[in-house]
């Protein structure tokens, strides 16, 4: 897979990972569920930094029809998750996502939808990146 398309698959996800933990799941968890510790912290922190990174120190475009990829790595990855977890009792860090919950189906569905709008937040990023970087250096696009 190209660098550009791992990228592209990343994207999204990182943004969607980040959001909901620090926006859904740490605010309503209680020290009984789960212990937050600096691994943690830096898992869903830092990969944000990196993509930032990456999107600023890069000149690779962003194609949107390369959205495809990252659908159908999140597809292969729920997929995946769900058969570990329905033949292997492991502990499962992010209690929305149990697979004993009723509710589970559900929850994957609202994750795979929020994947689109989180994917559209990196393409507006990379647009807003290329624009400033148009106007600031003008001189040298001509």
């Amino acid at each position: 897979m190209p660098q550009s398309t791992s990228r592209e698959v990343c994207a999204g996800a990182v943004v969607l990972t980040d959001c909901v933990f620090w926006l859904v799941i740490y605010p309503f968890l209680t020290a009984k569920d789960f212990r937050l510790d600096f691994l943690i912290i830096c898992m869903h922190t830092v990969n944000v930094v990196f993509l930032l990174g990456d999107t600023a120190l890069n000149c690779l475009r962003f194609p949107m029809f390369r959205f495809g990829y990252f659908v159908l790595w999140t597809i292969i990855f729920v997929l995946f998750q769900w058969i570990i977890h329905a033949c292997v009792p492991l502990w499962w860090p992010y209690p929305l996502l149990k697979l004993a919950s009723p509710y589970a189906p559900l929850w994957y569905l609202a994750v795979g939808v929020l994947h689109i709008p989180c994917y559209a937040v990196y393409a507006l990023v990379m647009r807003l990146k290329h624009m400033w970087l148009s106007r600031s250096f003008l001189a040298s696009s001509q």
